[in-house]
């Protein structure tokens, strides 16, 4: 079985997901046998373990949004992708080119997150949903990573043959985590995401404003393009960590009481289950992939997304005990039913059912 894989973007929660399949998949059917076409500019955003699992690196250039469609188009369609036997594309530029080129493999599209799921107008909405429903038409199978995707594109009208919903998943914690240094007799509370209106960093940042007395913030990203916010902008209790490496972020989370994911809109929220994987409480936005993650409250703190005011009194009511109780119920709800053996394992059914011949053998 030979694979290509295609995105237009390594950073953030298609990347992660990259991370934990990928490495998988070249166990499985051998690294010679796993590509993955990506942007040259993300390649240093690229996981030690994709890089160490020996696989085939392509690369296209991809200076501006615009400019890296133009590139990744023609960067794809002069491949020889007769040799693949899967192509396998992910968000929304790739699963573009690679539909509207012609075929040479079957087609699996990942959207990780629909974008018609954003805040954007209605009229804009509905343009890009009969673009998701006639593209449709042109992959063999779309893998949704969160039954709230699943009711999108099922409510927009997208055939329901084609849909398999496979819940994202990653590998175990290992046993050598060690905490960050955080000494705060304070609530300890960790953003992490970019700085744009979907990871609401500034509804977190107006609701934890007045709270210096009960509550310290560190926040682990940046803008995907600018500079953004600096340390002077910030109060006291408030601090920006930067981009941090995968290993370093988990470190955060362990250190933190509580991560806030609060999140205008959300395909999946990957990083809310890494944060259950090591025993940290969540409080996230009750939208999109994350309310299907704590399940009204069982596995953490959903909170009215958008609204100022309810997060400021979440975090404000919140409760040593009941944060330690909806800890343990994350992580173990994660041991239960987020792992990547299961994603990767369900994964390579779809392409089974694409090639039945080739029962997934290297």
């Amino acid at each position: 079985m030979k694979l290509l894989h295609v995105c237009d973007s390594i950073i953030g929660g298609t990347g992660s997901y990259l991370a934990e399949l990928l490495p998988l998949q070249a166990a499985q059917y051998g690294p010679n046998n796993i590509s993955l076409l990506m942007p040259q500019q993300h390649t240093s955003y690229l996981e030690r373990r994709v890089r160490e699992s020996e696989i085939d690196i392509l690369t296209f250039e991809r200076n501006s949004r615009l400019h890296g469609m133009a590139s990744l188009a023609r960067v794809y369609a002069s491949l020889d992708r007769r040799k693949y036997d899967i192509i396998h594309a992910h968000s929304f530029g790739a699963g573009v080119i690679s539909r509207l080129i012609p075929k040479s493999a079957p087609i699996v599209f990942c959207p990780h997150g629909w974008s018609f799921d954003m805040e954007i107008a209605g009229m804009v909405r509905r343009l890009v949903e009969l673009g998701e429903r006639m593209l449709a038409s042109r992959a063999d199978r779309i893998v949704l990573i969160s039954p709230h995707e699943e009711r999108l594109a099922l409510r927009a009208g997208i055939d329901k043959g084609k849909l398999r919903t496979i819940v994202n998943g990653i590998a175990p914690a290992g046993s050598d985590m060690a905490p960050a240094s955080w000494d705060d007799e304070r609530l300890k509370l960790l953003f992490v995401g970019r700085f744009d209106p979907q990871k609401g960093l500034d509804i977190l940042l107006e609701a934890i404003a007045p709270l210096d007395d009960i509550a310290t913030l560190r926040i682990v990203g940046a803008h995907a393009i600018s500079s953004g916010l600096t340390a002077t902008d910030l109060p006291d209790h408030v601090s920006i960590l930067g981009w941090l490496s995968r290993e370093k972020v988990a470190a955060q989370m362990a250190a933190a009481d509580l991560l806030v994911v609060p999140s205008r809109w959300e395909g999946f929220g990957l990083v809310a289950i890494e944060a259950m994987r090591l025993g940290t409480a969540v409080m996230a936005s009750n939208v999109g992939g994350l309310a299907d993650i704590l399940d009204g409250g069982k596995y953490g703190f959903p909170v009215p997304p958008g609204n100022v005011a309810a997060w400021q009194a979440a975090i404000r009511g919140l409760d040593p005990a009941e944060i330690s109780r909806r800890a343990i119920a994350g992580q173990k709800r994660f041991h239960e039913f987020y792992s990547a053996e299961r994603m990767a394992e369900e994964t390579a059914l779809i392409y089974r059912e694409l090639i039945p011949s080739r029962s997934g053998e290297p």
